[in-house]
């Protein structure tokens, strides 16, 4: 909207204006209409937007020349510049975007030639490149230089992430070292002093002594089991399987049926997202539509991995982390989980929650690198219900977190070489206006100088077909303004009196002014520099 509202302030200008060249009311709403179409239109069809920017710019360039105003160009300057940035902005590819400034620029020059010269085509292909090419640059720049801010973040956060998973890791591996080797020979110590304890021939003050050893080295074992479980802080904690959820739903009074083959072994973080997205939908189903049934199917997909030196079935031991169906420890090597709850129909109860349950669904399934979808399939009959439906991976899946700074050198170096990109074709652009200008320049003075000795040898009355002979190819201008009145009924031209345009003088004309086919007037029009 602010776009919009800085593209059309010169329009209407140009609309207000009592300059030559002023718009029409009709060609302003025109305009404005045009502008409110192509502003948003850059952000999904970036080139088609500027195309249709550069030739409404184009036709009022064109439209412009007639009149010999600046009005009507000036008025949407401001709207090609602002689109041409958005589309460069919101591009995915450059390509296209350059095809497309070609084809304006070639528009302008072919178009320039047939309904103008030389100098309209320089005008026309000149803002083209300065009002589209260059801010279409400037867009391409910006948008490298976000996507390397974001790579920064992205790499600052994986670190950030690395740091917490060494963290635990070496956390888990101290609990395990203190479990199974501490625990291990405290559990022989109390085994060895209850034996002793337990002696037929042990007199009874030793046997006092064995009792109080073995609860001490049952306390110490307790207190490593304290620290051990403060050292796995942080690690996913036991969860429920599949089929204790089940149980405890059906239990409530709900009706559960159960399908597919079961989850296998997976991610221990992948087992606690399906947990709670089974357990949150059958929450749902409790609450929204009380004594309907639900049906859960879980289903692997793609390979069935198996877990490298024991059977994937079977849980780890008394560590069990994950617990059940839900928990085996040890990670995937490919495939995925299909997780579907529906719940059937039944009698709809009044909503509550506001949907957060959902969404953090969501938001959980996205975080390991699934997928989540929940909606409504109908009202009555055996196809009606809701449906929560999760595809998960096999293990977190991190989205666009690199593992090394690969990804932001690569961004780095797009953006240096997007802003030498951009700097060249500005100076470019600006160069080859100042060079075509003074070339131009050069051009016009050189083929429409009439010689002065010539100037001087004619003669009022002479027929203009005489006059012609010595006359050169291209007049200097068609009216030079604040010039003395021509002879009633005449025709005159303009001619140069000097052929370097950067003499004191240059701005001098020669004027012929015929009538009748011959020679009614001729003057000299000495102008200020």
């Amino acid at each position: 909207m602010l776009v919009w509202l800085v593209a059309a302030v010169p329009v209407v200008w140009a609309a207000i204006t009592s300059l030559p060249g002023r718009l029409a009311p009709w060609e302003a709403v025109a305009y404005l209409v045009v502008l409110a179409a192509v502003v948003p239109a850059a952000r999904r069809w970036p080139v088609g937007a500027l195309l249709a920017a550069g030739v409404t710019w184009q036709v009022s360039f064109f439209a412009a020349v007639s009149v010999d105003s600046t009005v009507a160009v000036g008025a949407l300057s401001a709207g090609l510049a602002s689109v041409a940035f958005l589309a460069g902005r919101h591009a995915t590819t450059g390509e296209r975007g350059v095809v497309a400034l070609v084809v304006l620029g070639a528009g302008a020059v072919t178009v320039a030639v047939v309904v103008g010269g030389a100098d309209t085509a320089l005008a026309a292909l000149s803002g083209t490149a300065a009002l589209a090419a260059v801010p279409w640059t400037i867009g391409r720049y910006r948008r490298q230089y976000l996507a390397m801010v974001e790579a920064g973040w992205q790499r600052a956060e994986q670190l950030e992430r690395d740091v917490d998973r060494a963290r635990a890791r070496e956390r888990a591996r101290l609990a395990a070292e203190m479990h199974d080797l501490v625990g291990h020979e405290l559990a022989r110590a109390a085994l060895r002093t209850g034996a002793l304890e337990l002696a037929p021939d042990l007199g009874v003050e030793h046997r006092a002594s064995a009792r109080a050893a073995r609860e001490a080295v049952t306390a110490a074992a307790e207190r490593l089991a304290d620290v051990v479980s403060l050292l796995r802080t942080g690690e996913p904690e036991r969860v429920e399987s599949l089929d204790e959820v089940l149980d405890r739903a059906r239990l409530a009074g709900l009706v559960v049926e159960s399908t597919g083959d079961g989850l296998g072994a997976v991610d221990p973080v992948i087992a606690h997202t399906v947990h709670r997205v089974v357990t949150e939908a059958i929450t749902n189903a409790i609450k929204h539509a009380p004594g309907a049934p639900v049906t859960v199917d879980l289903t692997r997909t793609g390979n069935n991995p198996t877990r490298s030196g024991g059977d994937p079935t079977q849980a780890d031991g008394d560590l069990d982390r994950a617990g059940g169906d839900l928990g085996r420890g040890g990670g995937a090597d490919g495939g995925g989980v299909e997780l579907s709850v529906v719940s059937g129909p039944g009698r709809r109860g009044p909503a509550a929650g506001g949907g957060r349950g959902l969404l953090g669904l969501a938001e959980r399934v996205a975080l390991v690198g699934g997928t989540f979808a929940a909606r409504d399939l109908g009202g009555a009959g055996e196809r009606g219900g809701f449906e929560v439906r999760a595809s998960l991976p096999a293990s977190p899946v991190l989205h666009d977190a690199p593992a090394t700074g690969t990804h932001r050198r690569r961004a780095e170096l797009q953006v240096r070489r997007s802003a030498r990109r951009t700097v060249l074709l500005t100076c470019a652009v600006a160069g080859g206006i100042v060079l075509a200008a003074l070339g131009y320049l050069v051009f016009d003075a050189t083929t429409s100088v009439l010689d002065p000795a010539d100037y001087q040898r004619l003669r009022v009355g002479q027929a203009e077909s005489e006059v012609a002979a010595v006359l050169p190819a291209r007049t200097r201008v068609d009216d030079p303004g604040r010039a003395p009145l021509p002879p009633a009924g005449a025709t005159c031209h303009y001619y140069s009196t000097h052929r370097n345009p950067f003499d004191a003088r240059r701005l001098d004309l020669y004027r012929l002014c015929f009538r009748d086919g011959r020679l009614a007037d001729k003057a000299l029009l000495a102008r200020d520099p």
